[in-house]
Formats: C-alpha cells, structure tokens, sequence
C-alpha cells in the first residue's frame, strides 16, 4: 500500500529531547524542504552520540526551522451524525452495520485499513471503521431506533459528508442530523464553527 502521509496531513513520530527529559514529537516529512502540508513541526531525529570521553551526549533540537501552518487551514473535517427512527432489525444487524462502514469509507474516498465491531447483549452494536485518514464509527440503540455516528477525515481528497448521508440512507433514518466540524486548527484565536448541514 501507498504510503499517503504527507499528503493527508500525517506524521510519524520521532522524539524531541529537551533538557534531560524526552518527549514525543512529531515530522510531517523526511526531506530538508520545510514546506508542510501537515503538522508543522520539524524535529531533529533523536540520536545518540558518543564523545571524546566515552560518556553519552544527546543532539539537541533545532527550534529555528519551526513553520507554523495556516490557523484557518484544518487538517481534517468531523462529521457527527445523529440519526433518530431507524427500523430496530438493522441497528441489532452487525454484518449490516460492518458493510455499512466498508461502504462508506469508499464513498468517502478513503482507505479502509480494518474494521472492529461489537454485539451487546441484548441489543446493540459499537463498530469502527480504521481509516488511513482516520476513523468512521457507529454506536446503536435499537430500544431507541437511534445511531450516533461520525466520520473524521483528513486530506482534501476526502468526502466525509457524502459517506455520512450514505449512512442515514441505508439505516433508513426518519430524521438526522449532521454537524461538521474543521479539526486540528492550531491558532487558540481561532474558534472553530460547527456547521450544521
């Protein structure tokens, strides 16, 4: 598989050291360009190095090359999804509901890494669907005919959106609602705006 980190906004993880104590860091990207469609922090790989005197020293970080990233750019959308009166055998159904997340991920436009699901006894269901681009997930209360759903997506290539009204339709909801909501802005000025759609 493709690795699409960078262009979804991912990282990996490498490890700042600051003073005597080690913390998780992030790298958007491996090459010396410090353009950054992700997160925006470039940190020196961890690495020890040994001195004249047999004793070891750590490198420490260059802070000089941090480039913020646009505040009103997100890094992902979060789509929550409320859906009332949907017909109790499909909310108990977790074959249905499974497919229902294997099909919307694809409708998102997104990377189905793994599915997990549970069935609660009586009724019920939690299931998740493991993107590449994050997360879709469905929690049932047949008692209720209710589904609380959302689809988190990162990249612009995504349709979080499009997936959520694929799932209101195939649960056969009588009414729904979806709010959406731009994730990871980094400016604590910025306030985020929940979307009703």
């Amino acid at each position: 598989m493709e690795d699409l980190r960078d262009q979804m906004g991912g990282s990996a993880v490498e490890y700042l050291t600051v003073g005597a104590a080690v913390f998780d860091s992030v790298e958007s990207d491996t090459s010396n360009d410090y353009s950054n469609s992700g997160l925006a922090t470039k940190v020196k790989e961890r690495s020890l190095q040994q001195d004249s005197q047999d004793s070891f020293s750590l490198q420490q970080p260059d802070f000089t090359s941090y480039i913020p990233q646009d505040p009103q750019v997100p890094v992902g959308v979060h789509c929550m999804l409320e859906l009332y009166g949907c017909p109790v055998e499909l909310l108990n159904d977790i074959e249905f509901i499974k497919q229902t997340l294997a099909d919307a991920a694809e409708i998102a436009r997104s990377t189905l890494l793994e599915r997990i699901s549970h069935q609660f006894h009586p009724q019920g269901v939690t299931a998740l669907a493991l993107l590449a681009e994050s997360h879709i997930s469905i929690h049932t209360w047949p008692e209720n005919g209710y589904i609380a759903a959302d689809v988190f997506t990162c990249g612009e290539h995504t349709k979080p959106v499009d997936a959520c009204q694929f799932i209101a339709r195939a649960f056969k909801s009588s009414k729904h609602l979806l709010m959406k909501l731009p994730r990871g802005k980094f400016s604590p000025t910025v306030q985020p705006h929940i979307e009703i759609v």
